[in-house]
């Protein structure tokens, strides 16, 4: 389970070389929110507001977002049922608008650690989540007031834990907020030696091959793990050097379904499009697909992924990725992408 959360961090931070010149920034954040009780089954666990305290540090390029590395800690307003979450992650800046630098999207994965989780015996109340170490994904959209070498700022955000239904019960924590911050820049510095960064990038449309897996267990009573596999096929529109949409085909082998039903097939077939923001040779992309075959039915008929991806080399990715179906993860899977450029 740890391999699967730790690679995404480390892809964000690997791709943190090869910049110009740069200035640094230490951000320190407040928000004020509430724990989403997204499904009816979990309209119980919000009790009271809760309180997000994060401390990030960033690193900026002029060719590049900035990247950094960040610490929260959130009191979930459930003492008894959640207690208190804390975590870790890597994170990017994504600007929104050409005209306007100072808003921004951040998007940030890394490990989070809840304090206490489902026990039938002791805390059968918490049916969210079935295992201390989760997935921690950040989510802010961010306006920034800059002042010489200080900045303060406003903004919202989700946070979301998650096992990726490593380990049941997996229904997630989501945390929304208005989030209000204070920050300090230091001056901005070249270094020795640069090295111009590489790029992906061809305006020609191309064709990708990628497959995938992760591990997903069932709920009660017997909460079996299945492994379930993902193929897919997909076309690529490069807009320009920051930018792809795609569009493909997805087959799914998901086992886990088979415990519902032994009648239920085991496969399932999709199609998806997708949009994918390239940096250097890191990609973060979102898709979403609908189902057009689907014997088992009860996850609906639409699904989402949140996609991190590497480039080994020109073809070759290295992909890490969530599905759900909204609110709800299915699975974490790990994979590999071979894309065709003519």
């Amino acid at each position: 389970m740890k391999l699967f959360l730790i690679i995404p961090f480390y892809c964000i931070l690997f791709s943190t070389t090869a910049q110009h010149y740069t200035h640094h920034q230490i951000k320190v954040n407040y928000g004020r929110g509430l724990l989403m009780g997204h499904l009816a089954r979990i309209n119980h666990l919000p009790q009271k507001s809760s309180n997000l305290f994060d401390i990030s540090y960033t690193k900026y390029s002029p060719q590049l977002p900035g990247f950094g590395i960040g610490i929260n800690y959130i009191k979930s307003g459930n003492e008894s049922a959640i207690g208190d979450v804390k975590g870790i992650y890597g994170f990017t800046n994504l600007i929104l608008r050409k005209k306007d630098s100072s808003l921004r999207f951040k998007i940030g994965v890394g490990l989070g650690h809840i304090e206490k989780i489902y026990d039938p015996n002791t805390n059968n109340k918490n049916i969210a989540t079935g295992s201390h170490l989760n997935a921690n994904i950040v989510f802010k959209l961010e306006k920034n007031f800059i002042f010489n070498s200080h900045a303060l700022y406003l903004g919202g955000g989700l946070t979301h834990f998650s096992n990726g239904a490593f380990q049941t019960p997996n229904l997630g924590l989501n945390f929304v907020s208005f989030n209000v911050g204070y920050s300090i820049f230091s001056k901005k510095k070249k270094p020795t030696l640069y090295e111009k960064p590489n790029s992906n990038f061809t305006n020609k449309l191309n064709f990708g091959l990628a497959y995938r897996l992760g591990i997903k267990e069932n709920f009660e009573p017997f909460r079996k793990k299945y492994v379930i596999q993902t193929f897919s096929l997909y076309s690529i529109y490069s807009k320009n050097e920051k930018r792809n949409y795609l569009g493909g085909l997805d087959l799914f082998y998901n086992p886990s379904v088979s415990f519902y039903g032994e009648s239920t097939s085991k496969l399932q077939a999709g199609f998806f499009v997708g949009k994918e923001w390239i940096i250097n040779q890191l990609i973060l992309g979102i898709y979403i697909g609908a189902y057009i075959y689907d014997e088992y039915k009860k996850d609906g008929i639409s699904y989402q992924r949140l996609n991190i991806s590497y480039f080994l080399t020109p073809n070759l990715k290295a992909t890490f990725l969530l599905k759900s179906h909204w609110t709800v993860a299915q699975a974490f899977q790990l994979g590999i992408a071979y894309e065709i450029k003519k």
